[in-house]
């Protein structure tokens, strides 16, 4: 009897399922597989850990970013309320006691101004002197410490102009300064009664291609137009000689003015208007 069970138990085992048993059997190995993977990897308590450590480290981060950021604005909160972040002396060099404070002037840097400010504002700064200051062909603006120095160049100097009982810088490029002195300064030629700017201007480069010696060898330059001719000059010689000439032909001219001299006896005139010629002095 028992035999009979089992063989009837093996041949239902053995028979093939319905489509509902079959369906059964594979809803119930889904439910099976989603439960095992609910609990061996969906879980949260498998991440939390991973999470713990990734949250760590954003704050740690943070916290290193604004620790950072709070002792820089401590520092620079510091250095500002120091006497070292403060313009405590300025200098020029290059120029004599009058250039001097027409540069402090025009580049408008005080004490106790900030060096950081300056060093910000350095292109501007050197920009008002180079246009307010007519002598000033360059300039470097150079911080030590808390003391700001101008170096300075010079454009070349071909004489001052007398205007008023002051004279006035005249550079090599016809260029008038406005800084007013109550005495020339060297051994250059003083221009008078130059009041058409164009003809001072050309002047200027004529003198600046004569020779240094030459140069100094001129006392006074005093324009003298007439109708006929709009350039005419008298030239002073430190010698006692006069020269009379023309503006855009001075420089050529008076090439030979060593060897004219050499030759005479006595003061003389020289024309070089027109060709050149000489007379004694009356």
């Amino acid at each position: 009897m028992k035999k009979l069970r089992r063989s009837k138990v093996k041949s239902q085992r053995n028979a093939p399922l319905t489509p509902w048993e079959k369906a059964q059997q594979e809803h119930k190995q889904k439910l099976k597989h989603e439960k095992h993977h609910f609990f061996k990897k969906d879980r949260i308590g498998n991440k939390l850990p991973s999470l713990v450590r990734q949250r760590r480290k954003i704050l740690r981060r943070r916290l290193i970013v604004n620790l950072v950021i709070f002792a820089a604005l401590g520092i620079a909160a510091l250095y500002l309320i120091l006497p070292i972040s403060k313009v405590q002396e300025i200098k020029v060099t290059g120029v004599d006691k009058l250039t001097e404070e027409a540069i402090v002037s025009a580049g408008e840097i005080r004490k106790d101004n900030l060096v950081l400010g300056v060093l910000l504002n350095e292109k501007k700064i050197k920009a008002r002197v180079s246009k307010k200051v007519s002598e000033v062909k360059s300039v470097r603006l150079m911080i030590e410490g808390t003391t700001v120095n101008y170096r300075v160049k010079e454009y070349p100097i071909v004489g001052y102009v007398a205007k008023e009982g002051k004279y006035y810088s005249l550079n090599d490029s016809g260029k008038v300064s406005k800084i007013s002195r109550d005495q020339a300064q060297g051994a250059y030629p003083l221009y008078y009664k130059f009041n058409n700017h164009q003809k001072l201007e050309a002047l200027a480069r004529q003198v600046n291609r004569l020779s240094p010696n030459l140069r100094s060898a001129i006392s006074e330059i005093h324009y003298t137009p007439t109708n006929v001719n709009d350039e005419k000059i008298r030239v002073y010689m430190n010698d006692g000689n006069e020269v009379i000439a023309s503006i855009s032909t001075f420089a050529k001219k008076m090439v030979y003015y060593p060897d004219i001299k050499g030759k005479a006896n006595n003061k003389i005139l020289i024309d070089f208007e027109v060709g050149a010629y000489s007379y004694p002095l009356k």
